[in-house]
Parts: C-alpha cells; structure tokens; sequence
C-alpha cells in the first residue's frame, strides 16, 4: 500500500512539474536560506524558521483531485554586497515526515524526503553556475491536512562546509508545517455537506 501511494504521488508529480508550478516564475518568497550562525549551519531566512521555536508554516494548493502540494524554494544564503554564499555545501537530513507526505526535486521523479525515501539532499555551490544551487521541492500528499493537525516534515543541517573551508557543526532541527489553503478547506467542507445532504435524502426515502 505504502508502494503504492509513494508511485502515484511521483508520477501524479512528474505530470505537474512542468504545468502547475512552472505557469509562473518561482516566487523567491518564503525560500528557505542556508547559511552560518555562530560555526553551525543554520537557516537563515525566512525568520520565523531562523529562530526558535524554528518553525515555519506553508499552504498546500490543490494540484489534482486528491492531491495537495506546495512549492518550497532552497538557497545559499549571501551576505548584502558579497559575491559568495556563506556555504560551500551542506546536506539536508530527514528527522521526521508525516505519512503519505514527500518531498520530490522539481524535475525528478523518485522523493527525497518521505517514508522509505533516502531522507538525505546535498547542496553544492558551483562557482560556474552560480544560480544550481537555488533548487525546488515539491513537498505533497493524497492527505489534506488540517489547521489543527498538519503535515509535518522535520529536517537538520548536516557536514556543512563554510565558504572559507572551515568544517560546521550540525544544526538543530527545524520543523515545516503544511495545512490547506483556505480554498481546500471550503471545497473539502462541500464535498461533506454533500455527501451528508446525499445520506439525509437516502434516510427520508426509507
């Protein structure tokens, strides 16, 4: 069953990559910024992530029937006036991820985040292409969430290396949270009233 759901998100995915998302230029608010506080690699933006209790919230679009997604952008983060990141490299590390939620890179097929998945993504700054190292997740599950119990994907920062060489500690976790956009939720409270009015109708008959 587990098999099951993991392939039809992934090819449900790859059919939506080059459509849904890619119908606009990526919006660089709320990507995620990687950098360096005090020797550790550490999420610098967006700030409600950066600091405690690092965690940060994002709405899952309706992408198909029964499927919900989000966009989440990923860079190195430059300080004002440099021309260089504060990271060379560093590796995103799954601790936790709800159920029936993955985390896909724009393009590809396979998760990198999600249950049975490898739960390990290494960033890499090359300095001929400066712009490779700002990369897209499609974090998306056959579940919708609610406010109240969202989806949950919990990562740390792991063999980061600063620009200058040195070796960083590993950060603490950080925590994304998922919940419906308030469409979903009023497209999902429809499709109950329905299916109660439906029910009601059926009673009366009898």
């Amino acid at each position: 069953m587990k098999r099951f759901v993991t392939l039809g998100l992934s090819i449900a995915l790859t059919a939506l990559m080059s459509v849904s998302f890619a119908q606009h230029d990526h919006d660089h608010e709320g990507d995620i910024h990687l950098g360096v506080t005090e020797g550790a690699a550490a999420v610098i933006e967006p700030h409600e992530l950066a600091e405690p209790p690092y965690k940060t919230e994002y709405r899952l679009e309706d992408l198909l029937p029964g499927l919900f997604g989000v966009d989440v952008g990923w860079d190195f983060h430059f300080e004002e006036g440099s021309n260089t990141p504060q990271l060379r490299r560093v590796t995103i590390q799954q601790v936790f991820i709800s159920p029936n939620l993955v985390g896909v890179r724009e393009g590809e097929e396979d998760p990198i985040f999600g249950d049975g998945s490898p739960g390990i993504w290494t960033l890499i700054f090359d300095e001929n292409d400066p712009e490779a190292v700002h990369q897209h997740l499609v974090f998306a599950s056959n579940i919708l969430p609610t406010e109240d119990n969202p989806l949950v994907f919990q990562f740390r920062l792991v063999d980061a290396i600063a620009w200058d060489g040195t070796a960083l500690n590993d950060s603490g976790v950080y925590t994304l949270e998922f919940v419906p956009e308030p469409a979903s939720l009023l497209a999902l409270g429809a499709g109950l009233a329905g299916l109660l009015g439906l029910r009601r109708r059926k009673d009366v008959r009898r």
